[in-house]
């Protein structure tokens, strides 16, 4: 048996020279009869490589020769056992280095293989990168030059409020969910923005809404259980893009200015609506600004009052024929959008806005109550429309010198026939022309359907528009004591006018006689909250707030079902307190 060098070189073919190296010490060779152990052979010929007709090649260096492992000079026969030995060590030798060499032959190859492979490289990981030219919070869509924020809050609130009858809610609660995301593009036209907002909120009790059920946004329960005392509303509040001037989507009025900021409730006078619209806005330097808005009409409308129900009396206290039936004009669909305008100026000492609003009362279809004339013959006897405005003067102080963020909203509005610019911050929104405070209240709609004429047979002949004037002043104060503590300060006054010809005087047999819901209503509030924010975007707060109404021009039937028939209420009041647990993120 014989191994050289060249041999095993041979074998790893185009194999690396630390493979040579590695194995060139340990090659020896052996002849076949030290291999089966017999003869006495001498050592230079057992180490030699026999070959056929060839002369002989050592392996080994020719100066020198392979030790004999266990070799001794002393007698034969341990030269014998020293050699079996050695040949038990040299053939694991053998066995190891041969493996040795065939692992690191394989590797050799398959290396050289796979270098001859094609590759594809991974493509590079793109990392989120923070968009700090927008603000805090913002970063990169990956793969865009578009900047997004994305955050929303969680919030639960608690009311006690006065209640008048046993079915009142003497309590309520309020669990809100949002999410919105601002997205954000420069571009070589100007930012580029888009923005959406949801809330979704569940009510109870006394922060149950009827205004949102009539608006489309709240699905209330239908039991007995739950029938106007749980809700769920799904409220797209925001959703709209903003480019080169433009605002298109839903978002706030641009008529607001001050709207119910800094309370949990909501109690002052204002505007504080949400709406569909289309606004272009000049900006002209120096904190000027000019904005021309298109706004959805039909969620500004607040209904109209016609004179019918008991003991109605009309033109000259003629009863028509048609007393003591019910029946309603109500709005035609949409005819024109609200048109609002506002000029604003901001300023390092705050801001001011001088804001408008024209408003479109439209009579449409004719719904009659039972026993009624056909409906042909009263539907001709649709008034003209005619058309409301709103006028709102606010502004905005910043007090630094008393503390830092410390602020005084001061708001002055006047509407006539389209209540909404006033009312929809402290009634809420969608109202039809109900508003009552226990047992006090009136009718406040958009307008007021007047009998022209009445024949001989009190048949109603036409009907005219009358509408009501609202106005009213706010006055807000944002203060903090610490920077973790901070109180707000409200006050706010309101005054409806009703058009004379519109009163609607009556009584009941054996009860006094009542002007009812058609009058004047006077109404004011003064309320108070402090918010604590342990830490940044938590909020927790409780606020109070007192609310009295008062009938003008005489005694009002009251609003309270279980009273008694034909009871008279002039003046009445309430208390509310709520408490709020907020966070933002």
């Amino acid at each position: 048996m014989q191994i050289c060098n060249k041999s095993v070189q041979s074998v790893v073919v185009g194999g690396s020279r630390r493979l040579s190296q590695l194995l060139q010490p340990s090659v020896v060779v052996l002849s076949d009869s030290l291999d089966r152990g017999g003869g006495a052979s001498s050592p230079s010929t057992n180490l030699e490589r026999r070959s056929a007709g060839k002369t002989p090649a050592k392996c080994w260096p020719t100066k020198s020769r392979p030790p004999l492992c266990g070799a001794s000079p002393v007698g034969r026969n341990r030269r014998r056992r020293a050699r079996g030995g050695c040949l038990k060590e040299l053939k694991m030798n053998i066995k190891t280095r041969l493996l040795m060499a065939t692992a690191a032959g394989i590797a050799t190859v398959s290396g050289a293989q796979a270098a001859d492979l094609p590759s594809k490289k991974a493509a590079p990981v793109e990392y989120v990168r923070v968009c700090s030219t927008m603000g805090a919070g913002f970063f990169y869509i990956p793969g865009t030059d578009t900047c997004i924020r994305v955050g929303g809050r969680a919030a639960y609130e608690f009311q006690y409020g006065t209640p008048f009858a046993r079915n009142d809610a003497t309590t309520g609660s309020r669990t809100t969910g949002r999410i919105y995301m601002d997205a954000r593009t420069a571009t070589e036209y100007g930012l580029v923005r888009a923005y959406v907002r949801v809330d979704v909120r569940r009510r109870i009790g006394q922060i149950y809404s009827g205004s949102q059920q009539r608006t489309g946004i709240a699905f209330t329960g239908t039991s007995v259980d739950y029938a106007g005392q749980a809700q769920t509303t799904v409220d797209l509040n925001r959703a709209f893009v903003q480019f080169g001037g433009i605002t298109a989507g839903r978002t706030q009025s641009f008529y607001d200015f001050y709207s119910g900021d800094l309370e949990y409730v909501g109690t002052t006078a204002g505007s504080a609506l949400v709406n569909n619209l289309l606004a272009y806005t000049a900006t002209f330097g120096s904190g000027f600004s000019a904005t021309l808005s298109m706004e959805d009409s039909v969620e500004r409308r607040s209904g109209f009052s016609g004179p019918f129900g008991p003991g109605v009396a009309a033109v000259g206290g003629v009863v028509p024929a048609i007393a003591g039936n019910t029946a309603s004009y109500a709005y035609t669909g949409e005819g024109m959008p609200d048109v609002v305008a506002n000029l604003r100026y901001d300023s390092g000492w705050g801001s001011v806005q001088l804001s408008g609003a024209l408003h479109q009362d439209r009579v449409g279809a004719y719904y009659a109550g039972p026993g009624l004339p056909a409906i042909g013959l009263n539907n001709g006897n649709s008034p003209d429309a005619k058309y409301g405005w709103a006028a709102n003067l606010g502004a905005k102080i910043n007090l630094p010198m008393l503390s830092p963020g410390d602020a005084l909203y001061l708001q002055g509005t006047y509407t006539k026939g389209a209540p909404s610019y006033i009312l929809s911050n402290p009634f809420g929104t969608g109202k039809p022309g109900n508003w009552n405070f226990g047992g006090a209240g009136a009718l406040i709609p958009d307008a007021y359907l007047v009998p022209t004429s009445v024949d001989g047979a009190g048949v109603i002949n036409g009907y005219n528009l009358s509408q009501p004037t609202v106005w009213g002043l706010t006055a807000a104060m944002l203060h903090y004591w610490t920077p973790t503590i901070r109180q707000a300060f409200l006050a706010s006054y309101i005054k409806s006018d009703t058009p004379t010809a519109a009163t609607i005087s009556g009584g009941f047999a054996g009860g006094p006689t009542y002007t009812n819901r058609a009058r004047d209503l006077t109404y004011w509030t003064l309320g108070t909250n402090v918010t604590w924010s342990p830490i940044k975007d938590l909020d927790i707060g409780a606020e109070v707030n007192y609310i009295h109404a008062n009938v003008n021009g005489g005694l009002s039937q009251s609003f309270i079902a279980t009273d008694p028939t034909g009871l008279s209420v002039r003046n009445d009041s309430i208390w509310n307190t709520r408490l709020k647990i907020q966070r933002d993120f």
